[in-house]
């Protein structure tokens, strides 16, 4: 499988409603995923692969936040 998607939840101590916050925090994941794979890694640690492309949508939007790990 080439591709694999998570659900992820994340639970904050107030609401977040605006637009601008909510691809915020989707940027902030993506920036976050990406900045692992420069640590321990998130692709299996006996595998053969690699990281390339981070893809964030929020629930609702259209607009997918995209972080390139490798071109």
């Amino acid at each position: 499988m080439k591709k694999l998607s998570f659900t992820v939840t994340l639970t904050f101590e107030s609401k977040i409603s605006d637009d601008n916050d909510i691809m915020d925090v989707a940027k902030n994941i993506a920036r976050a995923i990406k900045a692992e794979t420069n640590g321990i890694g998130i692709s299996p640690l006996d595998g053969d692969t690699y990281l390339k492309t981070i893809l964030v949508k929020p629930l609702g939007f259209d607009e997918v936040v995209t972080e390139n790990v490798i071109d």
